[in-house]
């Protein structure tokens, strides 16, 4: 189990360094135009699918892939040789669509830029390691089981991985370019709905980690107040999702209250989740990560609802304003959450001593707030003064400087972590 929490933790945050290292190498192009002779044809452009694709499939997914890994192969002596197999299928294809990309081979569409020969790539990736899953899968029903928690544990992996099964193909699908979301007429953004479904998503994957999603599951301090609490939780969940379904679908505008109050509903969950999390006795080392993650989900929270709204939408649209809101979510709330997972994979010393000093820590929660500030003070610079965002002032100079220097910061923390995964022994 260490060796294998260990090995998600070094693949997870290697992909974070390089994806950070393009961002930091798109801030310089920002402030210093003229770098980017010396790559060319290898333009800003051509650099941002890297930077934007690596995190999500990268930094954003690989911990995920870590749990279903612990999930369906933990109980098999090849665990480690499957998770390791599967992790450089998954790499390869991130490898093979950052070359695409760099060629100027890109759908076009945010995080869905797999096209030519990247596409099957990676549809074939996902496939090969769902078929290791449901072999996972079957060789784990065929154990004796010693309860029926066990029995009905075996069961829930099975619908998981059924319905993991579709996903290669949805994928393949929506990265066509003739398929398109439903798209807010007023706004030409994302309609409250669809923002609404994406993000029960995720609150579904936060409630399912204390009892299912980390290692062999967190104690609870109390069983009894841990049953009362999830039972409100998902109670809630089911709510979430009448409100969903209640809510104009397809073609809506955010001039629209059912629209305006289904995004909203999201509000509530940070605190719900706080309240339902605290019942369960985590680690000491992700501490710092979970008041992270609270804050910045808080903040994406209220911030995505607030920039919602009809005439503030149109204001900060198409400034950096929409820049600053993506890093709540992935630098912010995505990283602090990540970090609770790699930290509560399991007991592996070297990964908790490198991932949870307190330290390092800070410092990238420390710069990424300074990033959204500075991000979302020139988003209003540029909604007041269209201009903005195409000329280059003194203001936006030194804004710029700002957010590449707290760019800088993070590549130096994930740098930390990378080296402390690579080069730590056993912390006895």
């Amino acid at each position: 189990m260490a060796l294998m929490q260990r090995l998600i933790a070094r693949v997870s945050i290697a992909w974070l360094l390089l994806a950070n290292v393009i961002g930091l190498w798109l801030a310089s192009l920002l402030l210093w135009p003229r770098l980017g002779d010396g790559v060319a044809p290898f333009t800003y452009g051509r650099w941002m699918p890297l930077h934007m694709d690596w995190q999500l499939y990268g930094w954003c997914s690989l911990p995920l892939l870590g749990i279903l890994a612990v999930w369906y192969w933990n109980h098999n002596d090849k665990a480690l040789e499957r998770a390791r197999l599967a992790f450089a299928l998954w790499s390869a294809a991130l490898l093979v669509g950052g070359i695409y990309w760099l060629l100027g081979e890109a759908v076009g569409k945010p995080f869905l830029n797999w096209a030519g020969a990247s596409r099957w790539f990676f549809a074939g990736t996902l496939v090969a390691i769902w078929l290791l899953l449901c072999r996972g899968w079957w060789e784990g029903s065929k154990r004796t089981f010693r309860s029926k928690g066990e029995r009905l544990g075996i069961w829930i992996r099975g619908i998981v991985a059924a319905a993991l099964g579709v996903v290669p193909f949805v994928l393949y699908f929506v990265s066509d370019t003739r398929v398109y979301p439903p798209v807010d007429p007023d706004s030409g953004g994302a309609t409250g709905h669809s923002l609404l479904a994406s993000t029960l998503g995720i609150v579904a994957l936060m409630g399912g980690l204390p009892r299912f999603g980390l290692g062999l599951g967190i104690a609870a301090e109390s069983e009894k107040s841990a049953i009362l609490r999830e039972r409100v939780y998902w109670m809630f969940y089911g709510v979430s999702i009448v409100v969903y379904l209640l809510i104009q679908h397809g073609d809506a505008s955010n001039r629209h209250f059912d629209q305006i109050a289904g995004l909203g509903s999201l509000l509530v969950w940070p605190l719900l989740l706080l309240w339902y999390w605290r019942v369960f006795q985590w680690s000491p080392s992700s501490r710092w990560w979970r008041v992270a993650f609270f804050f910045w989900w808080a903040m994406l929270a209220l911030d995505g609802w607030v920039s919602f709204l009809p005439g503030v939408l149109e204001f900060v649209k198409f400034t950096n304003a929409m820049v600053a809101h993506a890093h709540l979510a992935m630098a912010g709330m995505v990283t602090g959450l990540n970090m609770i997972i790699l930290l509560e994979l399991g007991s592996d010393d070297v990964s908790r001593a490198s991932l949870s000093r307190p330290l390092w820590c800070v410092v990238w929660n420390f710069a990424l707030l300074a990033f959204v500030v500075v991000l979302t003070l020139q988003g209003v610079r540029e909604g007041q003064q269209p201009g903005r965002l195409f000329y280059f002032d003194e203001a936006t100079e030194i804004i710029y400087g700002v957010r590449w220097a707290s760019g800088a910061l993070m590549v130096l923390c994930s740098l930390v972590w990378l080296g402390g995964l690579v080069k730590r022994r056993d912390v006895r």
